[in-house]
């Protein structure tokens, strides 16, 4: 009896260290938060068991990854989970204030917005489909200098060109970039032009606002983490465009927003706020966020604060508590950089309900 018993719990125990050497979701403690650094992508579900969406998104969630079971094999795609109730510090570490949250990773670097998207299998397979397929525009331009080549990209964004004489898939240059490109495509449009008569691998960058190419740089000895620093810090908006797509993630940065209301007949001063901000405001990052929205669109916030389209455009400041509009006119604070000794007395700011 007592063999049997034995050989009942071995086969138990076997099965059960099965699921867990199988399981399509791995769990993520402190001693291996590194693991899955190497994958293209990652999705990883901080919850916590007494809560009941976190409860209700598993079995989702377990569903989703078996999709992706093949690619999981690969070390391309993974679905990760964290129990914020024993990972206390890592959930602390990146900041976890709801449950569930759902976090994206590109080759071990945390992308800065979540997940926001429905919480289906489809959905998953959608965003992880979506979020593998490359973005990058590829042009040939066989025996054109970089100047001349840069004039044919076209783009509403802010936009990188890899610059590159040959497509070859063994040099490392090429390879840092399309892999920075993977994991900024979000912030920016990435272009490769190749096939250019100079000499050297380069990157430029393409501003959006002015349109124009406002800084190129060599790749000459650059390993990863200095080409994709420099791409971080191109595609890092000073001044972002409020949408109603962003709204919720900008909010959840939990900072004071300096916003340009703004309607047609006034969508020029939007270069001259970034210009502002850019020369005058820059020390500010990480206070305050910088925002321009579409005062037609957000007629709501206007309203609030008891404006109207007719009083477009202006500024305000939203604490996230109370919204506050300023009485001088946009054009005028833009001109004179009022907002510069506004934002360094903001004790003295003569912002009004």
């Amino acid at each position: 009896m007592r063999s049997w018993k034995s050989l009942r719990i071995f086969l138990l125990s076997s099965l059960l260290l099965a699921h867990t050497c199988f399981a399509d979701v791995f769990t993520i403690v402190a001693t291996n938060r590194t693991a899955l650094d190497n994958y293209k992508l990652v999705l990883i579900q901080y919850y916590a068991t007494w809560c009941h969406f976190s409860r209700q998104l598993m079995p989702i969630f377990d569903e989703a990854s078996n999709i992706f079971r093949d690619a999981t094999s690969k070390g391309e795609v993974a679905f990760a989970q964290v129990n914020c109730e024993e990972a206390v510090d890592l959930c602390s570490d990146e900041k976890i204030r709801k449950y569930p949250t759902i976090k994206v990773l590109k080759y071990g670097i945390t992308s800065k917005a979540e997940y926001r998207g429905q919480r289906t299998p489809e959905a998953f397979a959608e965003f992880v489909n979506n979020s593998l397929n490359s973005s990058v525009n590829v042009v040939h331009a066989p025996n054109t200098t970089a100047a001349n080549a840069l004039k044919r990209i076209q783009d509403t964004r802010e936009a990188i060109i890899g610059l590159f004489s040959t497509l070859d898939s063994s040099n490392p240059h090429l390879q840092h970039f399309l892999r920075a490109s993977h994991v900024e495509k979000d912030r920016c449009s990435f272009h490769i032009i190749h096939g250019i008569v100079d000499e050297g691998d380069r990157m430029a960058h393409r501003e959006a606002v002015s349109q124009r190419i406002k800084e190129i740089t060599t790749m000459k000895k650059a390993n990863f983490q200095a080409i994709h620093s420099w791409i971080m810090r191109k595609c890092t908006l000073l001044v972002r465009e409020l949408t109603f797509a962003n709204a919720e993630e900008i909010t959840d940065e939990g900072l004071p927003l300096l916003l340009l209301f703004y309607d047609k007949k006034s969508e020029h001063l939007k270069p001259k706020f970034h210009e502002v901000v850019n020369a005058h405001l820059s020390s500010h990052l990480g206070q305050i966020n910088f925002l321009t929205a579409d005062g037609n669109t957000f007629s709501h916030p206007l309203a609030h604060m008891g404006k109207s389209h007719a009083d477009l455009p202006f500024f305000c400041i939203d604490s996230l508590v109370h919204m506050y509009a300023h009485p001088n006119k946009a054009d005028v604070l833009l001109s004179n950089f009022s907002l510069s000794s506004t934002l360094r007395e903001p004790r003295c700011v003569p912002w009004s309900h």
